[in-house]
C-alpha cells in the first residue's frame, strides 16, 4: 500500500511508544489520524502535540479489550474521516515475569485480552466496512517473541505467537475472498517503549501477586532489563514499518541482529520435517 495525503488511518495503543512514533509518521506523510489507547492523559497529551504540529489528528478513549469501546471506536473514526484506509493494531502489554506452573489465570486473561483479542475485536469492528469498500490495509503489531519463545515469558509468547497467526489467517482469509487488502504483521526486537510499565494499566480485577519466590523473581527481572540495553528508538522502528506497508511485506522484521533467533527455530522445524520424512512409511 502506497502511503498518500489524505488517507486515514487507525492506530490502537497510540498515545505512547511504536503507536506513537507510527502515528507521528504516518501524520507527516500527509495521512489524517485516528489516535485510540486507553490511558487517557497520555492519549490527551499525544493528540494535542500532534495538532499543535499543524496536522490531521482526532482521538478517542478506547479499551481494546471491550468489543464494544471498539465498536465506538471505529464509528467515531467514520463518523470524523468517512473511511480507513490503514488499521495499525498495536495496543498491547508486556505480561508478567515466571515459569508457567507459578503464573497466574489472571495473567493470562490480561495479557490475551489486550494482546489477542484486542487485535480480534479491531479486526471485527472495522474489516467489515474496509473489505466492502474493497481497499486498505492492516498491520497487527506482534513481536519477536511472536517468532521465538524465550523462557519465563508465557502469557506475553503464547498472545504475540497468537498475533502472528491470527494474522496468516487473515491474510488468506482475505486473499480467499479475492479482497485487495493486504496484511502486514510486525515482530520487532527491543524498543524504547514503556513495556516494563505495562502494570500501569492492568485493571484491578485482574491484578495478581506474583506466586515466583521474590529472589528468583528479581534475577528475572534483572535479565529481562539487561536484554533492553541499547533499545531501537521508536521513530526508527516507525520508519522500517511504513517501508514494509509500502512494500505490502506480509511480515515485517525490523532487528536484523535477532535473525539467528528465527533461524534457530526454524532449523528445529526442518530437523523435526527430514525425521518425519525419513521415518514414513513406504
Amino acid at each position: 500500500m502506497k502511503l498518500a495525503h489524505g488517507q486515514v488511518a487507525v492506530v490502537t495503543g497510540g498515545a505512547s511508544g511504536i503507536g506513537f512514533a507510527l502515528a507521528q509518521a504516518l501524520c507527516q506523510r500527509g495521512l489524517s489520524v485516528m489516535l485510540a489507547d486507553v490511558e487517557i492523559g497520555a492519549l490527551e497529551a499525544a493528540q494535542q502535540r500532534l495538532s499543535q504540529a499543524g496536522h490531521s489528528v482526532a482521538a478517542h478513549a478506547t479499551d481494546v479489550t471491550d468489543p464494544s469501546s471498539v465498536q465506538r471506536l471505529a464509528a467515531a473514526a467514520v463518523d470524523r474521516f468517512r473511511h480507513v484506509d490503514l488499521l495499525v493494531s498495536n495496543a498491547g502489554v508486556g505480561g508478567s515475569l515466571g515459569p508457567i506452573w507459578l503464573s497466574d489465570p489472571k495473567d493470562w486473561t490480561w495479557t490475551f485480552g489486550v494482546n489477542l483479542f484486542g487485535a480480534v475485536h479491531t479486526l471485527q469492528a472495522f474489516l467489515p466496512a474496509m473489505v466492502a469498500r474493497g481497499q486498505g490495509h492492516v498491520v497487527n503489531v506482534a513481536s519477536l517473541a511472536g517468532l521465538t519463545s524465550p523462557p519465563f515469558l508465557a502469557p506475553y509468547v503464547a498472545s504475540k505467537h497468537a498475533v502472528v497467526a491470527l494474522s496468516e489467517s487473515l491474510a488468506g482469509e482475505l486473499a480467499a475472498a479475492n479482497s485487495p487488502i493486504k496484511v502486514s504483521v510486525v515482530c520487532p526486537g527491543v524498543v524504547q517503549t514503556r513495556i516494563l510499565e505495562s502494570e500501569r494499566n492492568r485493571p484491578a480485577e485482574l491484578r495478581a501477586e506474583s506466586k515466583t519466590p521474590p529472589q528468583v523473581l528479581e534475577r528475572l527481572r534483572a535479565a529481562f532489563v539487561a536484554r533492553m540495553v541499547a533499545p531501537m528508538p521508536a521513530t526508527e522502528l516507525a520508519d522500517r514499518v511504513i517501508a514494509g506497508i509500502e512494500q505490502d511485506d506480509f511480515l515485517i522484521l525490523t532487528h536484523p541482529q535477532s535473525n539467528p533467533d528465527i533461524l534457530a527455530r526454524l532449523a528445529r522445524m526442518q530437523s523435526a520435517v527430514q525425521n518425519n520424512q525419513a521415518e514414513a512409511p513406504r
